[in-house]
Formats: structure tokens, sequence, C-alpha cells
């Protein structure tokens, strides 16, 4: 016992060592010493419902509020044609040899048609309610802006985001001595936006007759009219997106207003009824202020709500509280607006100052989940910087954002900044579990239910069969009927197996039964009756699937082209096989789980080719590795074997680079030497001024917000230093030798808390704490394999499973320390 308890000191003076190296404990910030000019590349504060983005004119410093359930839900379908039975076009591809583009275009009966009309209808890509109408699409919410002494020329601006704090401090100054500090945070609840001010020397702005030093706008503009917004982004960017949407039957919302709310006014932005919303949505952003009068501004003329907030020119510092609230929120808009005027009270800068203190405590708590210290500071920064964007704008709950943050889109949205299922949506949530935070990829089920509601429709009305279809595209409302009716784009059946992966994983990361019955195994259920009809037995005693279409390809006009489709077997067979595992943790729908495991067991082979016989260790490492990250191989050894070729320099899309990367990790074709240098060249090139990377290049689509998909670049950099996807842990299975760094608390498939460190090519130190108490394996990261010892130092005994791969039993809520032979 003394033996092993001199190891365990050992091991943990090593894990302070590295972390002392590698600077683990500092704060992490965002420093920017220039004015940052556009909303997408501004600086962020949210607490997962609310958010800001923050950025400077030539006149002002400017907060532009988001939140996720602010949506323009129209969804017309006036032209829509009937979405199409999946008969219908089993029958056009197999009868009548249709042949169209993805896209739209030309449309073309090979073998010849009784009805043209509905065979162009069917296959228009997407119906017109998606490429004829810009929404549904979210919407921004309004702005605040602090206004500069414009007269007093020479400003500079030092803008600091404190990542561990939740709070950013931006420093206006000029050379006649005048400052402008300002300190700005969005406390976990309720969800108001608290400014502060301090002005320092106006005296030497006084002598030019300057007042007051600080003053307020807060507004909301007149929703364009489309003609308007297309013509103005072509004229921007030279990208058309829009132009072919401008008619009289797209109409913008109707003006915003200022509202007296009590004693208060603010601003009002109403939304038409809609199924979600049968009584009208609308949103009221509200400024608690105290020594600043509001005025009203008359902007009836441009369809503008604003009001000035007018700070005393004898009081050189103050704060304020702005408050969104939406129909959405519980008793909302109202109840909590009177909720914040009750806490504010006689004494607001008791409240703000709760308020501070609690997002302070948020923040601390959500930063000590998990950690990452790396002797590259680009590279640390890129994981810091990229969940505290996750932080601001995801929350378990709360409605999530589709393709681009909420404080940063446009009054119209690229793709009605949907929910798109095939990667683009899912991918930002890949690395949460792996980080530690639940409650961040949570926020993924609260879409999913969106998707579900009218995927059992489009199950049962067009494919005839139980369950559930992912759509392609959804959005967060109550959707009456398919929202993608046409095809190619409208029938792509991948997307429900892709949608299902994220369930499986949340419970195999917590082991959590009762979440798994209440939650993930409807969902699996829904996605695997769904793929268990669709699949047809033929006379060679397969289950097949016609017709399937992969990625984002048109027809063909030849039948064979859309019979099992490798994308759509792959993840029907992976839906059917999460199915059977999650009954069998719940025992749960024991003759389903037969009819599941039959289907899985004996589906078709990709694209014609025979079924795939694997065994052993390759057989489960295939069957655990979710289908988009491609077919993993067995590689058993601590490094991985040379791949294919490097990946890819990417050029105006660095979006699809998580799922790519992800892939050839668990492939085993990342090349540290070849392909770490490559990673890293590509997070500095893309790399936005607040910490963001964006999916498309501002060149090719214009500025039309911050992407969300780029958010998934922290997983490949995560699972670099952890994997646990095939049942058994790799630590540091893709690090540089020459890169010192170090996680803690990474959570790993099994329930498992992991920390390590690297340091001179090699793990220096290895402790796992099991949630569940399940049995804990582990790929020896040391050539002579390792031992085992408990929190006081006692020994746990070591053996082999099946693959030869070291086991060792756990407890729940033990600690383990892994020391190298």
């Amino acid at each position: 016992m003394l033996k092993f308890a001199g190891v365990l000191v050992a091991a943990l003076t090593v894990l302070a060592s590295v972390a002392a190296s590698v600077g683990l404990g500092a704060g992490h910030a965002i420093e920017i010493d220039r004015p940052v000019l556009a909303a997408e590349e501004g600086l962020l504060l949210g607490n997962g419902d609310l958010s800001v983005s923050v950025y400077q004119t030539a006149d002002a410093i400017i907060w532009r509020f988001g939140k996720g359930d602010v949506w323009d839900r129209r969804l017309d379908r006036g032209d829509d044609a009937k979405p199409p039975h999946i008969s219908e076009i089993a029958h056009g591809i197999e009868v009548e040899g249709w042949k169209c583009g993805p896209y739209g275009g030309p449309v073309e009966a090979t073998r010849g048609t009784k009805d043209p009309k509905r065979m162009r209808e069917i296959c228009q890509s997407a119906p017109p309610s998606y490429v004829k109408r810009p929404y549904p699409c979210p919407k921004p919410v309004g702005e605040l802006a602090l206004h500069f002494p414009a007269d007093l020329p020479g400003m500079t601006v030092r803008q600091r985001l404190s990542i561990e704090e939740a709070k950013l401090w931006i420093e206006c100054s000029w050379p006649s001595g005048v400052k402008i500090r300002l300190e700005s945070f969005i406390p976990p609840k309720p969800n108001v936006l608290v400014v502060r001010w301090n002005v320092e020397h106006w005296n030497a702005a006084t002598k030019m007759g300057l007042r007051p030093p600080v003053w307020f706008s807060l507004y909301r503009w007149a929703d364009p009219p489309l003609a308007e917004f297309a013509a103005r982004f072509f004229a921007d960017c030279r990208h058309g997106a829009f132009i072919d949407m401008a008619s009289p039957k797209v109409t913008p919302l109707a003006p915003p207003t200022t509202k007296q709310v009590g004693n208060l006014w603010g601003i009002e932005q109403t939304f038409p009824p809609d199924p979600t919303f049968p009584k009208g949505f609308s949103y009221w952003m509200v400024p608690f202020t105290s020594g600043v009068s509001v005025e009203l501004v008359d902007m009836r003329a441009v369809g503008e709500a604003r009001l000035h907030l007018m700070t005393n020119e004898n009081a050189p510092s103050g704060e304020m509280a702005v408050a969104v609230a939406t129909t959405g929120d519980a008793g909302g808009p109202a109840e909590p607006i009177q909720a914040i005027r009750g806490a504010l009270g006689d004494k607001p800068a008791v409240a703000i100052a709760r308020w501070e203190d609690e997002n302070r405590k948020a923040a601390a708590e959500f930063w000590s989940r998990s950690k990452v210290s790396i002797a590259d500071p680009l590279l640390e920064n890129l994981w810091y910087e990229t969940f505290h964007a996750r932080r601001c704008v995801t929350a378990a709950g709360k409605v999530p954002p589709g393709l681009f943050l909420p404080s940063t889109v446009r009054d119209y949205s690229h793709w009605h900044a949907d929910y798109h299922w095939n990667y683009n949506f899912e991918q930002p949530y890949w690395g949460d579990y792996a980080a530690n935070h639940l409650d961040l990829g949570d926020a993924y089920f609260v879409a999913l239910d969106f998707a579900l509601r009218s995927g059992r429709k489009i199950a049962k009305d067009y494919y005839g069969c139980r369950g559930a279809f992912i759509q392609l595209s959804t959005y967060p409302i109550l959707a009456e009927d398919d929202t993608l009716g046409a095809v190619p784009m409208g029938r792509m059946a991948y997307m429900t197996g892709w949608a299902m992966s994220h369930c499986w994983w949340r419970y195999r990361y917590t082991l959590d039964k009762q979440w798994l019955r209440s939650t993930g195994y409807p969902a699996i259920r829904d996605g695997a009756l769904f793929y268990g009809d669709l699949m047809k037995k033929r006379a060679d005693g397969l289950y097949h699937i016609f017709p399937s279409n992969s990625g984002e390809d048109g027809f063909t006009g030849n039948a064979k082209d859309y019979t099992d489709r490798a994308q759509v077997m792959q993840q029907a067979r992976h839906c059917l096989q999460m199915a059977v595992l999650a009954s069998e943790a719940l025992d749960a729908d024991a003759d389903l789980r037969a009819a599941w495991r039959d289907r899985f067991e004996h589906a078709a082979g990709d694209d014609g080719r025979p079924p795939l016989v694997l065994s052993g260790l390759a057989k489960e490492r295939y069957e655990a590795n979710p289908p988009e990250f491609g077919l993993a191989t067995p590689v058993n050894n601590y490094r991985p074997e040379a791949g294919k070729g490097p990946l890819p320099e990417l050029g105006w899309y660095f979006g699809q680079y998580p799922i790519s990367m992800l892939g050839v990790l668990h492939r085993g074709e990342f090349v540290v030497e070849r392909d770490f240098p490559i990673f890293r060249r590509l997070a500095s090139a893309w790399r936005r001024p607040n910490g963001l990377y964006w999916a498309m290049t501002v060149a090719g689509y214009g500025r039309a917000g911050a992407w969300t998909e780029s958010l998934g670049v922290a997983a490949p950099l995560q699972e670099m230093m952890l994997q646990s996807w095939d049942g058994a842990l790799r630590v540091f299975p893709s690090w540089p030798e020459k890169v010192d760094a170090r996680f803690d608390d990474f959570r790993a498939e099994g329930a498992f808390l992991v920390s390590a460190a690297w340091s001179r090519g090699n793990v220096a130190a290895l402790s796992i704490r099991s949630l569940r108490g399940a049995p804990c394996r582990v790929y020896s990261p040391w050539p002579k394999g390792f031992s085992v010892v408990d929190a006081s130092g006692g020994k746990i005994a070591v053996a082999n499973d099946a693959y030869g791969r070291p086991e060792f039993a756990t407890q729940a809520g033990g600690f383990y320390h892994l020391i190298s032979q």
C-alpha cells in the first residue's frame, strides 16, 4: 500500500508540474484594440437564451440583441403542390425514369410520363414556400447604442472580453484626456443586459460645449420590403439569394412600436398568429434606468421605434438594465417585465449587484466542469472561445439557433437560417458532452422535438410508415404539413439516422437510464420504426430500401442508382442497432426489438454490394462509429497508422471541416505530423475577431450572420486528446509530440470523467473518475502497460477484455489513477 501511495503522490506531482508548464488556471480573454465594425464579428455575451453581439460604428458602441425564440413563423404554403407520397417517387424513378438536378432546373421523364405537370412540381428540389419566401426565419431583436461625443477627435477603443467572468469591458479614450469606461454582462436570470458607464475628465470636453457626456438609443428598425433588402444584399456582395423571392405576396412585418408598460416605456415588435402561437407572438425591449430620462422619438416616417435614454450631464457614471421578454417566456412578455421591475424596486443598484454576483458564480460553475491547457495559445483559446460562444447562445430547454447566431442575423437569412439536419445543425453539439457540458448538448432535443412532431406526419402520410421521418429542413414551429415537400431534397431518408445518433451519445456519455426512458429512447424508437417499415424484404432474404438518394443528389433516370444507397442504408442500420441496444438497456419493446434486430442483421449491402461481413473488434468498432464519420478501422496501436492523404486545404467553405476531421480521426487516417499543422493553419486563417470560425467566406455569401455549424471545431480538437467512441479510452491518440497539453474532466462514454497530461511526447499523468460504476477499458498509452490505484492508493486489478484491451472494475464515484509500468 505504501508503495502505491508513493506512486500516487508522484502522479499528482506530475499533473501539477504539467499544469504549471502550460498555464492551467490562467484566465482567458479576447482583447481587441480597434473597432469591430460588424455584428457578426462583435464580442458575445449571453446566458443561452438572451445574447448580444457588441460592435461599433463611427459614432456609437452597439449591443445587438438576439433571442432564440424570436422568429417570423409565417409559413405560406399557398403556392405549394401537395407533398409527394414515396410511391409516386418510386414510380417516377422506376417506371418513368425521372432525371433532374439536385437544385431545380429541367426535369425529364426518360421513359415518358402521363402527368408532366405533377412530375415537374414534385422534382423542383424545394417548394415555393422555401425557395420563393424568406420566412420562416429568425429575426434580430433590436439594438442599444451608446453615442460618442462625436466632436472629440482621435478616439481609440480597447475591448476586453473575460471568458471566465462572462463580462465585457470597453474603454474609449481621446487625446484630450476624456475616457469612457463601460462594463456589460448578461446574468443567468433574468433576461437583461446590464451596462455600466463611467466618464473621466469630462471637464476637458465641456469647454467645447459638449453635453451630456453619454447618451443612449434603444431601437428596432422597420422590417424592410424584401425587394429592397434583396437589392442591397446583391449590391453589397453580388449574391442574389433573395432576388427571386421578392414578390407582392412577400410582406414585411408590421412596424415596431413604442409601448408603455406601467410607468415604463419600451419597444414592441409583433408577429402574426401562427399554429405555434395562435394569438400571435411579440417581444418587448424595456430599459430600466435610474437618473436617466427616457424620451420618445417620433420615427413614424421610417417605421422605426426608438427611445432616447438621456443621462444627467452632471453625473459622470451610471448603470442601466435592458430587458427582453417574449410571448415564448413563461407568462411573457408582461410577467417577466413585471418581475424585473419588482426585483429592481427602489434599490436598483442592489439588484444589479446581485445579478453581477450570480453571473460571476454561474460562469465559474460552467468553467469548473472541464478545463484545457495547451502550449499553443491559438488552440487553447479556440477551445475556450468556442465554448464561450456556445454558452452565450445555447441552453437546455431553450430554443436553440439554426444556421446563425441570433444576435448576428440579418432581417432575412440564407436558407431561412433553419435547422439543417444533415450535419449543419448537429455538428455544433458534437463536442458538448465530451467537454462535460450536458446543459449545452441538451438544447439539441428542443429542436428535435419540433422535427419529430412534423416528422410523424410525414412518415404516416407520405411514406405509409410508423415512427418519424426527420426532414432536411425544419424550424422551431409547429408545422401542419411537410415543410419541404419536394424531391430530391425533401425525401432524403438518411437524416433520420443522423438525428438519432445524438440521443444515443447522450446516454452513452451519462448512462442515465431515466433520461433515456423519457427522452432519448422515444426518439430513437420513432426512427427505428420508420426505417423498419421503409425496408422491404426481397427474394434474396435481405431488406432493401427503394427509393433512396444520398447527399443532395438529383435523379439520373436509372432506378439502380436509388436502391440501397450507402448513406441511407448505413444510417438505417445504425438507427436500428441503437434501438436494439436502447430497448435492451431499458428492457422495453421486446417484440419490436426482435424485428429491428432481424432487419439490422439482414440488411442489404450498400449500393448493390454484398453486406459487409466483419467480426471481433472490427465489427464492434464499425457498429459503434456513427456512419457520418465513415467506416472505422481497428487501430490497436497507440499512434494511428498513415492515412490516405492529407486533410484538404479548404477554400471557400470551412463548415465541413469538423465532420471531415472527425472522420479521419475515427478511421485511423489522421497523421499527426502531416495533418495537425493543417488544422492549426486553418484555425488561424478562419478565426474572426470574436473567436468564431465562419463556415463560408464573406466574398461568396455576404455578411449573412455568424455561423453556428463551425462551433463544432472544438470536437476534433478534443478527440485528438481523448476518444471513447468504440468502448475504450484512447488518451492523446493524435497529438503532436512537441506540444505539451493537459485536459481536466473530459467526459467519456461509459460515464467517466478523465484528466490527463501530455509532456515531451508522452502521457505524463492519467486519472479517471467513474460516475456510474461501469467497467473501464483503456488502450494503454504506455508500451509496457499500466497499473491502477484508487484514491487511497489501493491497487486495482487489471485484466484484458475479449479483444485484449486492459479493463478494470470501478465503483460509482470512484477515483482512479493509471500509472505507467
